[in-house]
């Protein structure tokens, strides 16, 4: 489509020049106007107070610029400690020129408490809210601004969705609605309401404050495959473990390895499921190990006197059995290399069994019953029984015993392998031993 215009006197042709001129003016003036405006309400261009001023004048339809006015002299009164009212004015003037813009009125929320306003201000803020109910900021703003106004019940909802919306708000308003509540374990419940990853924040967050049963009420409250997927779920197992509360960590231990991993084996399952009270866990080495869950598993570390493992090929049941294959090194030591922990009832008595079958094994004639490998219960104050050294001289599965009560101050043992030399030296000890079928039972 072509315009043609007929430039056949002058007055035409002086205003179709004058108009081009004015219409290039209009625009330039826009592209400037436009430019002038970002410039004065982008937050990276340092301008004091008197230049926002000027510009709001030259500007005055121009929410950003009074946003941008406003935003300065909130953090001037922030920084010198004196607000000026004229800060709630320009706020007010960004709402009105974007009254769907968010951000403004949060602004004005903050003006309006600045300037001792605060049902003005709550007001503002909800309208902010609003607008933008899922804004993780906006809402821990408007809860924290609750607290402040002694509206605690009504301030549990907006913390539950900023925390919901940005996780790194979570633990940090559980702390506040614990300390705002006085410590109120109902009121953290309500906060949590059926979310996981909240439960699990209080969970960590009680056990930091050594209100170990609490966590752990809360804990057994969750979904219990959410709860034994969780990484909490193995931090509060060590938690509790180094308060001393053993019993409690066995039993989530013991859900999360058998909720994780189902063993096939029925005798394994069949003592699984009986109350933790130090029962052996895996006494047939039959199941794997949980990645995470090594708690109170069996721990094996070879040293430089024994390749030690579990051997798949080759056991009294099942089809798994510990292997201890000694090196034939002179005064061959071994402690903790083989090891479990176990939880115990303090002056209870406890029987330990387990069957071993040696092949080929030497050990120093001179060091009995120090020579051979057995099975030792050991606690914090060194050991508390041990059974007969593992016969040389048979190649049969040997039935090992160990009779013991637990210590009135230990609620924990290790259950371990060890062949303690009883000399500062002795000869090699050489050959191979199997372990298996290990249990524990209350007398």
């Amino acid at each position: 489509m072509t315009f043609t215009v007929k430039l056949d006197n002058s007055y035409r042709l002086i205003a179709t020049i004058l108009g081009a001129a004015v219409l290039g003016t209009a625009f330039v003036w826009l592209i400037v106007s436009s430019f002038i405006i970002r410039v004065a309400a982008d937050a990276r261009v340092a301008l004091n107070r008197e230049a926002l001023v000027a510009a709001s004048s030259r500007f005055p339809n121009s929410p950003r610029v009074y946003f941008r006015l406003a935003d300065t002299e909130i953090a001037d009164a922030t920084s010198k400690g004196q607000f000026d009212a004229q800060a709630e004015m320009h706020a007010m003037r960004a709402v009105n020129l974007s009254p769907w813009d968010y951000q403004a009125r949060r602004l004005l929320a903050v003006a309006l408490e600045l300037n001792n306003k605060p049902e003005e201000s709550e007001s503002a803020l909800r309208a902010a809210v609003k607008l933008a109910p899922n804004h993780a900021e906006l809402n821990w703003m408007f809860a924290n601004l609750l607290l402040r106004r002694g509206k605690l019940n009504e301030a549990i909802e907006p913390f539950r969705i900023a925390s919901r919306s940005n996780l790194d708000l979570l633990q940090a308003a559980i702390e506040t609605i614990w300390q705002s509540s006085g410590g109120n374990l109902e009121t953290l419940k309500s906060f949590a309401a059926n979310d996981t990853d909240a439960q699990l924040s209080i969970v960590k967050f009680l056990t930091g404050q050594k209100l170990v049963n609490e966590a752990v009420s809360i804990f057994n409250t969750v979904d219990k495959r959410a709860r034994v997927n969780s990484p909490r779920c193995p931090e509060l197992i060590a938690v509790l473990m180094n308060a001393g509360r053993f019993d409690l960590a066995r039993n989530i231990w013991l859900e999360a390895v058998t909720t994780l991993q189902p063993l096939q084996l029925v005798e394994v399952a069949s003592q699984s499921s009986q109350p933790a009270g130090g029962l052996v866990w895996n006494g047939s080495f039959e199941a794997d190990a949980v990645k995470d869950f090594n708690h109170f598993d069996w721990i094996i570390n070879p040293n430089q006197y024994a390749r030690i493992g579990i051997d798949r090929s080759f056991a009294r049941t099942g089809a798994r059995a510990l292997k201890v294959a000694f090196s034939g090194l002179d005064t061959t030591t071994l402690r903790y290399e083989v090891k479990q922990l176990l939880s115990l009832k303090p002056g209870v008595r406890y029987r330990l069994e387990c069957y071993a079958k040696p092949a080929d094994l030497l050990t120093p004639a001179l060091s009995a019953p120090f020579g051979g490998p057995r099975v030792a219960i050991t606690g914090l104050n060194g050991l508390i029984a041990v059974s007969e050294p593992v016969a040389a001289g048979s190649t049969d599965w040997q039935h090992l015993v160990v009779d013991f009560v637990a210590p009135a101050d230990a609620s924990s043992a290790l259950l371990t392998v060890v062949r303690i030399p009883k000399f500062s030296y002795d000869d090699p000890t050489k050959g191979i031993v199997w372990f298996d079928d290990f249990t524990l039972v209350e007398q």
